[in-house]
């Protein structure tokens, strides 16, 4: 379930700091918020970051209600830091060549989210956990 939090934090990070920078940086004249492109990409990224924190929410409450399954945790492990590292790519490609400076922080986040990911399973070992939960059949031995 920490993991799962820990993911959303740093796709919230990343997502603030490309807001933030795209804000700022002009091209062309114009903010880079002002390109329709931008805005497409910071909405996609919030729309994510928004769907993590309801599946962190729903956790929560089902940990607070002692209903939390591992099946469950593990589904919240795996959809959130697969999307952080989308997301935190996404920001990390908007801040282009200023993305991988330590002061905007979101090549930090990318290194951690990396972490994450592998941090009590991988995607693919939490994948097959929960394939084995709604399937009765073991995928891996």
């Amino acid at each position: 379930m920490t993991v799962a939090f820990a993911a959303l934090g740093h796709a919230v990070g990343s997502y603030d700091a490309a807001l933030a920078y795209c804000r700022e940086r002009r091209q062309f004249g114009k903010p880079l918020v002002s390109f329709q492109i931008v805005q497409e990409r910071l909405v996609r990224m919030l729309a994510e970051v928004t769907a993590m924190q309801l599946i962190c929410l729903r956790v929560a409450r089902l940990g607070e209600q002692h209903q939390l399954r591992d099946t469950i945790a593990g589904l919240a492990k795996m959809n959130n830091t697969s999307r952080a590292r989308h997301v935190i790519a996404e920001a990390r490609d908007l801040l282009g060549g200023n993305g991988i400076l330590l002061e905007n922080h979101v090549i930090r986040h990318l290194a951690d989210i990396e972490t994450l990911h592998t941090f009590e399973g991988t995607e693919t070992m939490q994948t097959l956990i929960v394939g084995r939960d709604i399937t009765g059949v073991g995928a891996f031995v």
